[in-house]
């Protein structure tokens, strides 16, 4: 019998199961920071995940944790698995895309 020449990590596994939006902690702050984003914000805010990190950043004084998403799509990730939690707290969140030639990928959080 041949063996196989395709090589499997576990690495990869691992880093996906345990990876930075799996973290509890981060997740919780991520979804508080949201909150209270719409507090100041009047209740509703929209852009894309680039703004989402920015806005974030800046909403709370308190330090950006070591573990924070290190890109937009890792972005994503959080927000998916908090999408839940948010809107049993009342807040409303929508993914679309802009009309224009661009489509560009944006998400909506509105407070109810």
């Amino acid at each position: 019998m041949r063996k196989s020449n395709v090589k499997t990590s576990k690495t990869t596994a691992t880093a996906t199961t345990t990876g930075v939006y799996k973290n509890r902690v981060l997740a919780s702050t991520i979804q508080e920071r949201i909150v209270s984003l719409l507090g100041k914000k009047g209740g509703e805010w929209s852009g894309n995940m680039t703004e989402l990190d920015s806005a974030l950043r800046t909403v709370s004084r308190n330090k950006t944790p070591t573990n924070w998403p290190s890109s937009p799509s890792v972005m994503r990730k959080v927000v998916n698995n908090v999408i839940y939690s948010l809107r049993r707290s009342g807040v409303k969140v929508n993914f679309t895309r802009t009309t224009d030639h661009m489509r560009k990928r944006v998400v909506e959080f509105v407070q109810r």
